[in-house]
């Protein structure tokens, strides 16, 4: 009974190992790509400080997140002891806790990022409809064009990471009791 209760549990944690799928970490190489293509076509400076401040914090954020999933997606194949191309590689080091935790806390920055960039939202929208030149106009267009396709994306990143991260942290405090 006691050897069923064991491969039970191991199941359970090896099982929980993996804690994302890869279509989950293929998605979130696709979120990363499209912000990362999103952050080199950052627009000049609008002249008006608090739409320019909320977007340098949409794009401080999106950086953010595209370093993070990059390492999330390293530690996941690290993990499952794979290359990217899928091969099964034996010599592959599985991440510690220690390397999990620093990345969640490089996590908890980026939340913190997008935390920022959504309280600045409020006081940009505000100033942008106080615009009535139309070559500001123009600029602001262009900036709000940039921060709204971001946003969405980088939310449903940084929602993902902090999951995965949570997940992960929580699978290699388990496999250490065992």
């Amino acid at each position: 009974m006691k050897k069923i209760v064991l491969m039970m549990a191991t199941l359970l944690v090896a099982t929980n190992v993996i804690a994302q799928t890869k279509e989950e970490i293929s998605a979130s190489v696709t979120r990363a790509q499209k912000l990362s293509e999103l952050c080199k076509k950052f627009p000049k400076a609008t002249g008006v400080p608090e739409v320019d401040a909320h977007a340098n914090a949409v794009l401080n954020a999106a950086e953010s997140a595209v370093k993070n999933s990059e390492k999330l997606e390293n530690l996941y194949y690290r993990q499952i002891g794979e290359t990217k191309d899928g091969v099964t590689d034996v010599t592959i080091v599985k991440p510690s806790l220690d390397d999990i935790l620093e990345l969640s806390a490089s996590i908890a920055d980026e939340g913190d990022a997008v935390a920022k960039a959504t309280k600045l939202s409020e006081d940009a929208a505000k100033k942008a409809k106080e615009i009535k030149n139309p070559l500001k106009a123009a600029k602001l267009a262009a900036m709000t064009k940039f921060t709204s396709d971001a946003t969405p994306i980088l939310l449903e990143e940084s929602a993902a990471q902090a999951k995965a991260i949570a997940s992960m942290v929580e699978t290699a405090k388990s496999a250490s009791n065992l």
